[in-house]
């Protein structure tokens, strides 16, 4: 894969400056988060953004004014070296399109770019399965005829579980099918729905898309 557009890399260590290098054909390395408002103004908005360049004692880089001025407009990739599910809700809740380790290896970088660049949402299985248990407890759930219609019973019972964020284990437990069947359910589940993960599953189910 290759990210398909201009990319700025927002951080103020060199040596993850020059690791994110081989992430796009020469992408722009800013220093200090007041880069976003320049990259905005050019037209550009992939921005792979370390989370660290908010020293000890600062404000984090989402609470300041260039990022929440400038992040509706933008697609940010949030790395962080120590990541944690409530840094990760904040930083989506402020704009953020993604969430990762800022030393993960460069092809799961680069997916994550494309992922989000394509309008979807990166993050790592525990804070989605966060992410999903917070909108079931936050939205009503819709009637089965407005989803399931096109699945059959067993499918309809599959993403009723991954829309709450059980993990297909879970699933498998609670159905008395293989983890395998469950992946398979799922394949089927989002190409009857046109769908490509469980958070569009969860709002799905819940009447949201």
């Amino acid at each position: 894969m290759t990210t398909p557009e201009p990319l700025l890399l927002l951080t103020d260590d060199d040596l993850l400056a020059q690791r994110w290098q081989a992430l796009a054909p020469a992408p722009l390395h800013a220093r200090g988060i007041d880069g976003l408002d320049a990259w905005r103004a050019a037209g550009h908005r992939l921005v792979l953004a370390d989370l660290g360049c908010a020293r000890a004692g600062t404000p984090p880089l989402w609470t300041r004014p260039a990022w929440q001025r400038n992040a509706p407009g933008l697609i940010i990739l949030a790395a962080a070296s120590n990541p944690d599910d409530d840094q990760g809700l904040a930083v989506l809740n402020a704009g953020a399109s993604g969430y990762c380790h800022s030393h993960a290896p460069i092809d799961t970088l680069r997916q994550a770019l494309d992922v989000i660049a394509s309008g979807e949402l990166w993050v790592g299985r525990a804070l989605l399965s966060r992410l999903l248990r917070l909108v079931d407890t936050r939205l009503p759930r819709a009637g089965l005829v407005d989803w399931a219609t096109p699945l059959t019973e067993r499918e309809r019972e599959v993403a009723q579980l991954a829309a709450v964020g059980d993990s297909n284990h879970t699933i498998a437990l609670a159905l008395g099918i293989t983890e395998r069947t469950v992946k398979a359910h799922l394949k089927a589940i989002f190409e009857k729905l046109d769908l490509t993960d469980r958070l569009q599953l969860a709002l799905r189910v819940h009447g949201v898309r």
